[in-house]
C-alpha cells in the first residue's frame, strides 16, 4: 500500500527528519531512518535477528526497484525527499527501522569487538563492517561512543549492520564477561607483544579506543594482553578503523588456522 504526501507541514515530514537529525528523537522512538539502497535492499532481501523494516518512504523519482505490497510505503516529491535527506545526492528511498531488544547473554565463547568511548561515525561503521567480515561475533559499545542508527554509522556499514549485535554495555556486563573468563586484549602503539605474535584464545575481547585518546586507562589496567601493530617506521599510527580491522582478521585467521 503507497500513500502520498506533498505537504512539508504534515507531522510525518516532521518525525522523519527528527529521526535523521536527532539522536533523542531515535532513542526516544526506538526507529531510525535508513537512507539508501544497499541498506534497504540488504533488510529487505535478509531477515536479520536484530532489525525490521517498519514503513518505506520513497521519493517520486525513485524507479531502482518496486516496494513490497506487504510495507506500508509513502511516496513524497523529489524537493521534499531532497529537504529529508542528509546526504549530498539523495537516493530516493529510506526505510523507518525498528530494533529488536536482544538480552545480554554471557556466550560460552566467542570473540568481540570492544569500542571505548569511540566518537567517530565513520570509524564505528568501518569497524561493524569489519567485524560482521571477520565473523566476530559482536561489537560493544563501551562509554561515550556514537551511537550506532546514527546515520551516518549505518551507512559506513555498507549494509554489513543488519547482522551485527551491536549494543552498549556497563560496566557491570563488562565484568561479567572477564569473570567468565573472557580475555580483554588492548591495543597500544609501543611496547605491546606483537600482533602477529600473539595466540588469540577462543574467548576474547578486542578493545579499540578513540583516534584522540587511545584505550582508557581503566580498561589498559583490566587487560591482560596487551599489543601492538608492528609499523614500518615512518608510520607513527594506524586510524582507529584500520587498526581494529587489522587485529580483527588477525585474530581470526588464529582461530581459523
Amino acid at each position: 500500500m503507497t500513500k502520498e504526501i506533498t505537504s512539508a507541514a504534515n507531522p510525518f515530514i516532521k518525525r522523519l527528519k527528527a529521526l535523521v537529525t536527532s539522536k533523542k528523537a531515535r532513542a526516544e522512538s526506538g526507529v531510525f531512518a535508513l537512507e539508501g539502497w544497499r541498506g534497504v535492499k540488504t533488510l529487505l532481501d535478509h531477515e536479520s535477528p536484530f532489525f525490521e523494516i517498519e514503513q518505506l518512504v520513497i521519493s517520486s523519482d525513485w524507479n531502482q526497484a518496486p516496494t513490497p505490497e506487504t510495507i506500508e510505503t509513502t511516496r513524497l516529491p523529489a524537493h521534499l525527499f531532497d529537504k529529508i535527506s542528509d546526504t549530498r545526492n539523495a537516493q530516493g528511498i529510506l526505510a523507518i527501522v525498528r530494533s529488536k531488544p536482544v538480552a545480554f547473554e554471557i556466550p560460552a565463547r566467542g570473540r568481540f569487538l570492544l569500542l571505548d568511548n569511540l566518537r567517530d561515525p565513520g570509524n564505528l561503521g568501518t569497524l561493524i563492517r569489519s567485524a560482521v567480515g571477520a565473523g566476530f561475533d559482536g561489537v560493544l559499545l563501551y562509554g561515550d561512543c556514537v551511537e550506532p542508527t546514527n546515520p551516518k554509522v549505518v551507512r559506513s556499514t555498507m549494509g554489513a549492520f543488519a547482522f551485527a549485535n551491536t549494543r552498549e554495555i556497563a560496566r557491570a556486563e563488562l565484568d561479567q564477561l572477564l569473570a567468565a573468563g573472557f580475555e580483554l586484549c588492548v591495543t597500544t602503539g609501543l611496547g605491546g607483544e606483537n600482533l602477529y605474535e600473539t595466540a588469540f584464545g577462543d574467548k576474547t575481547v578486542l578493545v579499540i579506543g578513540s583516534e584522540a585518546h587511545g584505550v582508557s586507562e581503566e580498561l589498559f589496567a583490566k587487560a591482560s594482553k596487551k599489543i601492538t601493530i608492528p609499523l614500518a617506521p615512518e608510520c607513527e599510527s594506524l586510524n582507529a578503523a584500520i587498526a581494529g580491522s587489522v587485529c580483527m582478521f588477525q585474530i581470526a585467521r588464529g582461530a581459523n588456522g
